[in-house]
């Protein structure tokens, strides 16, 4: 029997509504019914408003581990984020790394619940010769600051796979670095601070940083094109590994998409090639395309009409801002 890797999510569907989403994030049950068309093991840790959402559900409190307590003990938030909000974004890790132990799972991919999956990650042939694969652009600077600096470390783990070692070397990493290097982490969050930017710290700095400890051909860049293939990072922008990599939809703010055999292209400007999309990653605002896509593969009108008033709205706001202060 070939070897079938769990497609873990990890979604609290109590927790605050989100940019585009209801309180009860209906999103979530897309993208568990888009990765089951595809893949046999779907896993999601959530809590008890999602219970009957998945075939295979597990509750948070079943995956609590010494090592997640050691890392909150040793967590500093370096971020404009709540303090809440900045180590949540690390607690899936734990979670997820538990269930691979408790199951006796030797890898597994973790996907973010604001996504749309069309590929059967089981089969997918990269993921056997790496250790994880994470989503990394190219430009690591850091906008709004002297260019060179090198600090937005980013890598994003939207979609990503872990072999299990792997994915607790991460954990001990994270640890690490706030227990012994925080000089490190502050040259990030010092910038922030310094020149009044949003955002800070968080797990996708670890993960990059971590990723620069690991042997280069270990680690798999799913933003890369793969055989005329990729791994969407953001729907929301025209940028995945490259700046301004494929064609943009700027009245919808999303790449524009082309279907066929029911899975998603978009043109690659510099190639002029079209690109198939393994997954759609609906970040922010994009939320409310999720259905559609899901359900029709196109933006009907009526949800173009609202995505118009919600961007008009957004432009009158800014404008009474700059007006009025």
């Amino acid at each position: 029997m070939a070897h079938m890797i769990p497609v873990i999510i990890h979604h609290e569907t109590g927790a605050k509504a989100q940019s585009g989403g209801k309180k009860n994030q209906e999103y979530l049950r897309f993208c568990i019914q888009q990765t089951a068309k595809y893949n046999q093991r779907v896993v999601l840790i959530g809590d008890h408003s999602n219970r009957s959402w998945c075939k295979e559900w597990h509750d948070v409190s079943e995956f609590a581990s010494a090592r997640w307590d050691t890392f909150a003990a040793v967590f500093r938030n370096l971020s404009a984020y709540p303090d809440s909000w900045a180590i949540s974004f690390f607690r899936r890790f734990f979670l997820i790394h538990e269930y691979l132990v408790k199951n006796n799972d030797s890898d597994c991919v973790i996907l973010d619940s604001d996504i749309l999956l069309y590929l059967n990650l089981s089969a997918y042939e990269p993921f056997r010769s790496c250790d994880t694969a994470l989503e990394i652009p190219q430009k690591q600077d850091m906008q709004g600051i002297p260019a060179g600096n090198g600090l937005r470390w980013t890598a994003c783990a939207g979609i990503s796979y872990f072999r299990r070692e792997s994915l607790a070397d991460f954990l001990d990493y994270c640890i690490d670095m706030y227990s012994n290097h925080l000089d490190v982490l502050n040259k990030k969050w010092d910038a922030h601070k310094k020149y009044n930017l949003y955002g800070g710290v968080g797990e996708m700095s670890l993960l990059y940083l971590w990723s620069l400890t690991l042997p280069r051909d270990r680690v798999l860049n799913l933003a890369k094109i793969y055989k005329d293939t990729v791994f969407d990072a953001n729907i929301c922008i025209p940028s995945n590994y490259l700046e301004n990599e494929y064609e943009y939809d700027s009245m919808l703010g999303i790449k524009k998409l082309r279907w066929s055999g029911g899975v998603p292209y978009c043109r690659h400007l510099e190639t002029r090639k079209e690109i198939r999309f393994y997954a759609l990653h609906f970040g922010d605002i994009s939320k409310q395309y999720m259905y559609d896509l899901f359900m029709h593969q196109k933006v009907t009108v009526p949800t173009r009409i609202k995505a118009f008033l919600w961007r008009f709205r957004g432009m009158l706001s800014r404008i009474r801002h700059r007006i009025f202060g």
